[in-house]
């Protein structure tokens, strides 16, 4: 089944070859794994129209519709708001995770008083993890320091076999330069970070070895926008770095102070 329009969530698959220091190119494809996890994801998902966009189901698995609109009407976003919010379970909120600081934390604690970013992948992908993370330090930088201090960017690794704590940090030291409030990844079980990840509608399949040696990993690209244990907003990858910037501010400026 096509995809309504291209700002429909889509699942990824990031192979590189285990011998090479740098990634190899990106390649898509469906397994059957993967496809189990779209027809899931799909079912949980409503299509206002042909021409709408998707956006990932509630933790409640009840039908989401979203029409893609950046009008005043959807509440001036300009990413996909969910009409029935993305929940996170108190399970979820009180599980700990081995964070990119050396220190255990939970999603509880990286929420308190702040809008967290959550994020789903892995360090050695080659093109939309990277990009996504590029694009909201630059967003984030582009505000006032205040919202910047409010603002906790979370990187869920779906690939914990190789990516440690040291590893995240490392790495997403290249996008958080200068901000006051560190991106901070996290890390687990793959069955606690798939279980997170299925009740958010973030589809996530665990990094298989092929044949030829190469890695894959695949993974939902959206970021979600939390605010107490809720998200009704997310975006989708491809956003540019001014929209993450607008919906930021909006988001911030409307929660209370």
């Amino acid at each position: 089944m096509p995809y309504p329009d291209a700002r429909c969530p889509f699942t990824q698959t990031h192979p590189e070859t285990r011998s090479s220091p740098l990634p190899a190119p990106a390649r898509r494809r469906r397994t059957s794994r993967t496809a189990h996890r779209v027809a899931w994801l799909l079912a949980a998902i409503g299509c206002a129209a042909l021409v709408a966009a998707c956006s990932s189901g509630s933790g409640g698995g009840a039908p989401v519709q979203v029409d893609g609109s950046n009008s005043p009407a959807s509440g001036g976003y300009r990413g996909d708001q969910l009409p029935t919010p993305v929940t996170l379970s108190a399970t979820d909120l009180a599980d700990s995770f081995q964070a990119s600081t050396g220190a255990t934390t939970t999603l509880k604690a990286l929420q308190q008083g702040k809008l967290m970013l959550l994020y789903f992948g892995y360090t050695h992908c080659p093109d939309v993890c990277p990009t996504t993370m590029a694009d909201l330090g630059q967003a984030l930088r582009q505000l006032p320091i205040q919202l910047q201090t409010h603002t906790q960017v979370v990187f869920v690794t779906s690939d914990p076999q190789r990516d440690t704590p040291p590893v995240m940090k490392t790495w997403l030291n290249n996008f958080d330069g200068s901000l006051p409030t560190p991106f901070i990844g996290l890390t687990a079980s793959l069955k606690q970070i798939d279980g997170v990840a299925t009740s958010v509608g973030v589809p996530l399949s665990p990094p298989v070895v092929e044949p030829d040696g190469t890695v894959s990993v695949e993974h939902g690209a959206q970021t979600l926008a939390f605010q107490n244990g809720k998200a009704q907003l997310l975006w989708l990858a491809g956003t540019s770095v001014a929209d993450y910037a607008h919906d930021i501010t909006a988001l911030l400026d409307a929660s209370p102070s």
